[in-house]
């Protein structure tokens, strides 16, 4: 990575603690020097991100304006990433293989049973295959006797194919009753009595 980088006829040095490059005389970062120079001043309370995350990559075309805490929060979620990268590495050469190793021994397998046989029911659900009360076709669900349809869509369906959730209204014009799903909105028993309805309010108001 280069030590230093020039945008508009000023020089900017790397900071090897932080990565960003910095003018000492102007006291201003080279991301932030970029982005002010394309689109004017930063506004209070606002950062200028790196999409790539490459500090050293300070195009305008890589540079983005983002809420400072939201910043934050995402800088520190890259730290959090690093720090569980660097943890799984130490997994897989040191403590995984040793882990494996007895997993697969015959006190391991003899564990992992006791474990199956003692949480079965509990944690360990079974998984069994059932047929769709609406399509009919099979699919897999836990065994809790809950699950009767193989999706949200065939579930909906059903519901209004068995009138569940209908209701009995009255029409606001003729007066006359009529069945209606609970969630719709209509209130007449017909379009033509909606439309008479209309009109009448049309005529009234003119």
């Amino acid at each position: 990575m280069e030590k230093y980088q020039y945008f508009n006829g000023l020089k900017f040095t790397r900071d090897d603690k932080t990565g960003y490059y910095l003018n000492s005389t102007i006291r201003k970062r080279l991301h932030r020097y970029v982005w002010e120079y394309y689109n004017g001043e930063i506004p209070e309370g606002y950062h200028v991100h790196h999409i790539d995350h490459d500090k050293a990559n300070n195009d305008i075309s890589n540079l983005e304006l983002v809420e400072g805490k939201k910043h934050v929060t995402m800088h520190s979620t890259e730290r959090a990433l690093i720090e569980y990268e660097a943890l799984v590495e130490n997994l897989d050469n040191n403590a995984r293989p040793k882990a494996i190793e007895w997993h697969g021994s015959s006190e391991g397998r003899e564990w992992h049973k006791e474990q199956y046989k003692k949480y079965l029911g509990k944690w360990i659900k079974r998984k069994v295959i059932k047929k769709c009360e609406q399509c009919g076709s099979e699919f897999e669900t836990i065994d809790n006797g809950k699950s009767k349809f193989c999706s949200n869509k065939c579930k909906a369906k059903w519901r209004r194919e068995s009138g569940i959730d209908d209701e009995i209204r009255t029409c606001k014009l003729c007066g006359g009753e009529f069945t209606i799903n609970k969630y719709s909105k209509a209130k007449y028993c017909s379009r033509s009595c909606s439309k008479k309805d209309y009109w009448n309010k049309r005529r009234a108001s003119d």
